[in-house]
């Protein structure tokens, strides 16, 4: 019986009621087997309910400062009646920092997923949260980081073990669509080269290189467009000759939009966020085959290099160009199938769930 304790919301998404995000397709495998709750404070709507989907039990408690009491007198009461084997932390280091306690006063296994580098976390600025999530961190039963930089980084001060779990695909919703039929399917223009990004459209996320790169690109390409959808950080202009932006309600819709494209674009910035992510584009994009150019950071760098012409450096919008105009000139699709399947989601969850038996076979976890 395992308690996931995860924020309702985040990505900008209401990650239960959308059942969207990483913490659900890891656990959701596992239903079919074992008993799992999710309890999710809701910092935004302050709302109370429970909810069920695909064998998973969501109970949602409203957060706030005048809230913490009820909110924490409701979750050791779910915990002292349900006797979970495991509690498992996730999304927010707050999160991190109460599981350990509970853990410990409960005897509880602990397990902490780290999604990211929580450092660049906004709760990281309040005061002791560094010093308590790090010992989260070093206390944990199992840790599971996103990816091979991030358990670098952890283990310079975790002693024990450290599980890569990337973030994975749906390849039952990810799958390679006739470019053509993806064009006509979004009124796309048909014959000319499309560039593809679909995410956060911010300075932070590389935005600025991005819409530099492809202006460099028009140059040599005048029938070149750039396809957007994402939510576009304040100050960042995309109305320009050749960007064609569109605002998807739904998964389904960016397949199409991937498949659409002549190339993928991950135009990370290099920071303390992207050296440590694995970003869900990568996958998804991997999964359509379609060639992708990407800042060489983090794991993407260590995903890609073995497909020569995909990596750029940083902050250089020349370059991000020239492996653009490189990949738009060869065209056609490419095979990451070899990869991909080893981040399909039951893949990942099976690890998941492999760590844990490990775990209950030495006893630490009775």
């Amino acid at each position: 019986k395992i308690l996931v304790i995860m924020k309702r919301f985040g990505t900008n998404k209401d990650m239960v009621m959308q059942n969207f995000g990483r913490q659900i397709r890891l656990f959701e495998p596992l239903a079919k087997k074992h008993t799992i709750h999710f309890f999710c404070p809701d910092y935004t709507k302050k709302e109370s309910k429970i909810t069920s989907r695909n064998g998973i039990k969501y109970i949602i408690k409203p957060l706030s400062p005048f809230l913490l009491i009820p909110f924490y007198s409701s979750l050791k009461r779910l915990i002292k009646n349900e006797k979970y084997d495991v509690i498992a932390a996730t999304t927010d280091p707050l999160i991190g920092i109460l599981c350990n306690h509970l853990s410990k006063k409960y005897k509880i296994p602990f397990v902490y997923d780290l999604q990211d580098n929580f450092e660049v976390y906004g709760a990281y600025k309040l005061p002791f949260v560094s010093h308590f999530d790090k010992k989260a961190v070093k206390d944990a039963d199992a840790v599971f980081a996103v990816s091979e930089n991030l358990k670098v980084l952890i283990s310079r001060f975790r002693k024990k073990q450290v599980y890569v779990i990337n973030n994975g695909i749906d390849l039952n919703l990810f799958k390679k669509i006739n470019k053509i039929t993806a064009r006509k399917n979004l009124g796309l223009p048909l014959e000319n080269k499309i560039i593809a990004y679909i995410g956060e459209i911010s300075k932070i996320k590389g935005a600025s290189t991005m819409l530099n790169a492809f202006e460099a690109v028009r140059k040599k390409i005048p029938n070149a467009n750039l396809l957007l959808a994402g939510k576009i950080q304040k100050g960042i202009n995309i109305k320009k000759p050749g960007i064609i932006f569109k605002d998807f309600d739904s998964q389904k819709d960016v397949v199409v939009a991937i498949n659409a494209a002549d190339v993928a674009l991950i135009p990370n910035l290099e920071s303390t966020f992207s050296k440590y992510c694995f970003p869900c584009k990568l996958a998804e994009y991997m999964a359509c085959n379609v060639p992708i150019v990407a800042t060489d950071v983090g794991d993407v760098s260590l995903m890609l290099k073995k497909y020569p012409g995909s990596l750029c450096k940083p902050n250089d919008a020349n370059d991000m160009a020239e492996k653009i105009i490189s990949k738009l000139k060869k065209s056609g699709k490419v095979d990451y199938s070899g990869d991909v399947k080893k981040l399909e989601w039951k893949v990942l969850a099976k690890k998941v769930e492999g760590v844990i038996s490990q775990y209950e076979r030495q006893d630490k976890f009775k």
